[in-house]
C-alpha cells in the first residue's frame, strides 16, 4: 500500500500561551476570528469576531482582510489588499503570531530499499511476537501512571496531544521535537494533529518516506542512533539534522496504523537506546486509543452540529410551506408535507391571484419535486418557492409561467438538478381548472359518480431546466360540487412496504375512491394507506399531498 504524499497546510500559532497549536487548511474558505463560528477559533479579544479569511484560489492560498478592528499583518506589513502566502509567512491576527506553511511536514522521497535500522518492532502483531519489549516493571508502571493522568483530562485532540508530549519529554529527556501525523480516513491524506517542542518553535519538519512506509504500512516502530549513518541515500533525512528518532505507529481498534508518532533529537551526544523505544512502545497502545476517542469525539461533535444545522434547516423549510388558505368561499384545502431526510425537495404552495386574498377570484396551487434529495434539494425548493411567487404576480397565463421557470432554472444551470412541477390555476366562481404539467404525476379528480379522471395526461411535458424554450400546454376541466382534486409527488405511489413492493397508482385510486366526502377526508385516507402499506420500513423520499374539494 502506498503511502500517501500530500500533507495539509497549516497555520501554527508561534507566540504566547497557545504556541504550538495547529490549524488544517482543509476548506475552500477558511475563516479567521474570535467567533466560535469561525474555521479557526482565536481566543484572544485583541482578535476581531471575523478577522481574516484564507482562500484556496489557482494553486495557492490568498489571505484577505475582513474588516478587522486591528487589522491583519504578513511579515510585519499591514494588510491593504489581498495577497497570496508563501511558505514560512508570519501572520499577526490581534496579538497572536501564526506561521503559514504548505509543508509543516514534508514527506520527502528517499531510497525506497529497506534501510537497516538499530532496532525495530512489529507493533501490530506484537501480541504473538516472540521479541515483546521488555521495559522494567518500575519503569513501565512510571510511565503508565504519567500517561495516563494526562489522558483522562480532556477530549480535545489538541490538548490532549499537548499533555501527552509533556509526559514523553519526562520520560525521556533526550527528545527535543515531536509530533503525530494521522491519516484522514476520506481523502488518506497526512494531517498533522500536533507538532511539539521542548523549547522554542519546532521549525519545518521533513519524515523519509522510507521511514513513513515502514512505520505507518508495516506497522514497525523504529529507532535510529544516528539517522544520516543509517539512512545515507535519505535527502529528507540528511537535511533534517536529525541525529537520533523514535517512530512508533498509532493504531485503531482493529490494531490497523492510522498514524504516526516520531520524537526526534538533533543533539549527537542525546541518542535513543533500546530501551527507550521498548518503552516508548509500551505506552503507544495507550496514546493510540486515547487519539482514536479524542478523535470519534471530534466527529461527534461535528455530527451533533450539522444535525442542528440541518434541524433549522428543517425549520427554515417549513416555514416556506403555506398554511393552506382559511377561508375560500365553496372550496376546502388540505395539504400534507413529509421530507425523508431533514430538510428536503418536494415543494407546494397556494396563491391568491388578486388584492384581497380572502375575495380573491382566482387562486394558483403549485406542487414541484426536485430530482434528489437532502441539502442540495433544499436549496433548489427554496430558489422554486421564491421564482413562483415572483412569475404569479399580476394576472399571468399558467404556461407563461411554467416557461418563465424552464428558462429560469435552465439559464442558472443549478447542480445538473431538474424539477418536476404541476401549476393550476382556480377560478372560484366557475370551478373551471387550467393544468400547466412539467413531468410531474398527473392531478387526479373523483368526479360526483365516483369515477377518478387523470387531468392532462396528453398534455404533460419535460421537467424544468431540461430543455430551453419548451412550450408548455394547458389542460382544463371544471370541479363540480361534491368533487375533489388531489395533487402529489411520487413519493406517495413510490413508497414501499418491508417486501420491496411500491404502493404504486392501484392503492392510491383505492384509498381515494374509499375516502369520504371533502379535502381533508381524501387526504388523511391517503396517508393512512400509505402508512398501513409501508409498515415499519424506513421513508425513503419525500412525500406531498395536495387535496382541493368543492362543496
Amino acid at each position: 500500500m502506498g503511502t500517501p504524499q500530500s500533507i495539509v497546510p497549516m497555520l501554527q500559532i508561534i507566540s504566547g500561551p497557545f504556541t504550538g497549536q495547529l490549524f488544517t487548511l482543509e476548506r475552500d474558505v477558511t475563516i479567521i476570528g474570535r467567533n466560535p463560528e469561525c474555521d479557526v477559533v482565536l481566543q484572544p479579544k485583541s482578535v476581531s469576531r471575523r478577522h481574516a479569511a484564507i482562500v484556496r484560489k489557482e494553486g495557492g492560498f490568498l489571505l484577505r482582510d475582513m474588516g478587522s478592528t486591528r487589522g491583519t499583518f504578513v511579515n510585519g506589513v499591514k494588510l491593504t489588499n489581498p495577497v497570496m502566502l508563501q511558505d514560512g509567512n508570519t501572520l499577526q491576527i490581534g496579538e497572536l503570531l501564526l506561521t503559514f506553511s504548505s509543508r509543516l511536514v514534508s514527506i520527502q522521497d528517499g531510497d525506497e530499499e529497506q534501510s537497516t535500522v538499530y532496532a525495530a518492532i512489529d507493533v501490530v502483531n506484537q501480541s504473538s511476537s516472540k521479541n515483546l519489549p521488555v521495559v522494567r516493571p518500575e519503569v513501565k508502571l512510571r510511565a503508565l501512571r504519567l500517561i495516563s493522568q494526562e489522558l483522562g483530562g480532556t477530549l480535545v485532540l489538541a490538548e490532549l496531544l499537548d499533555r501527552i508530549f509533556n509526559s514523553l519529554f519526562e520520560l525521556f529527556p533526550r527528545a527535543e521535537r515531536g509530533f503525530v501525523l494521522v491519516r484522514d480516513s476520506g481523502s488518506q491524506t497526512l494531517v498533522p494533529e500536533a507538532i511539539r517542542s521542548r523549547t522554542g518553535p519546532p521549525g519545518e519538519l521533513t519524515i523519509s518516506k522510507t521511514v513513513l512506509n515502514r512505520v505507518l504500512n508495516d506497522g514497525h516502530a523504529i529507532l535510529s542512533k544516528d539517522t544520516a549513518k543509517e539512512f545515507p541515500e535519505s535527502q529528507s533525512v540528511s537535511e533534517s539534522e536529525i541525529r537520533s528518532l523514535m517512530c512508533v505507529p498509532l493504531l485503531d481498534q482493529d490494531r490497523k496504523p492510522v498514524g504516526i508518532m516520531q520524537i526526534d533529537t538533533r543533539d549527537g551526544r542525546g541518542r535513543f537506546d533500546q530501551d527507550d523505544l521498548d518503552l516508548l512502545v509500551a505506552v503507544a497502545s495507550q496514546i493510540s486509543v486515547a487519539v482514536q476517542n479524542a478523535r470519534l469525539h471530534k466527529a461527534l461533535l461535528r455530527q451533533r452540529e450539522m444535525e442542528q444545522e440541518l434541524l433549522f434547516a428543517r425549520q427554515v423549510m417549513s416555514a416556506l410551506l403555506p398554511d393552506r388558505p382559511a377561508s375560500v368561499p365553496g372550496y376546502d384545502f388540505w395539504a400534507y408535507y413529509e421530507p425523508a431526510r431533514h430538510v428536503g425537495g418536494d415543494y407546494y404552495g397556494f396563491f391568491p391571484m388578486g388584492p384581497v386574498p380572502a375575495e380573491a377570484p382566482r387562486w394558483a396551487i403549485a406542487v414541484g419535486d426536485v430530482v434528489g434529495k437532502g441539502m442540495p434539494a433544499a436549496l433548489l425548493t427554496a430558489k422554486l418557492s421564491a421564482e413562483v411567487r415572483l412569475f404569479l404576480q399580476g394576472d399571468p397565463d399558467p404556461a407563461w409561467v411554467v416557461g418563465q421557470l424552464n428558462h429560469q432554472f435552465d439559464d442558472g444551470g443549478v447542480l445538473d438538478l431538474y424539477i418536476t412541477f404541476l401549476l393550476v390555476f382556480l377560478d372560484v366562481e366557475t370551478g373551471r381548472l387550467r393544468v400547466v404539467n412539467a413531468g410531474h404525476p398527473c392531478p387526479m379528480v373523483r368526479r360526483r359518480d365516483g369515477r377518478l379522471e387523470e387531468v392532462g395526461k396528453g398534455a404533460s411535458g419535460l421537467p424544468l431546466s431540461i430543455m430551453p424554450g419548451y412550450p408548455y400546454e394547458v389542460s382544463e376541466t371544471t370541479l363540480e360540487l361534491g368533487e375533489t382534486m388531489i395533487l402529489y409527488t411520487d413519493g406517495v405511489t413510490d413508497a414501499m412496504n418491508p417486501a420491496g413492493d411500491r404502493f404504486g397508482d392501484a392503492e392510491l385510486r383505492r384509498a381515494l375512491i374509499g375516502a369520504g366526502t371533502g379535502a381533508a377526508a381524501a387526504g388523511d385516507a391517503i396517508v393512512k394507506a400509505v402508512q398501513r402499506f409501508v409498515a415499519e420500513r424506513q421513508q425513503f423520499d419525500d412525500i406531498t399531498l395536495v387535496c382541493l374539494a368543492r362543496g
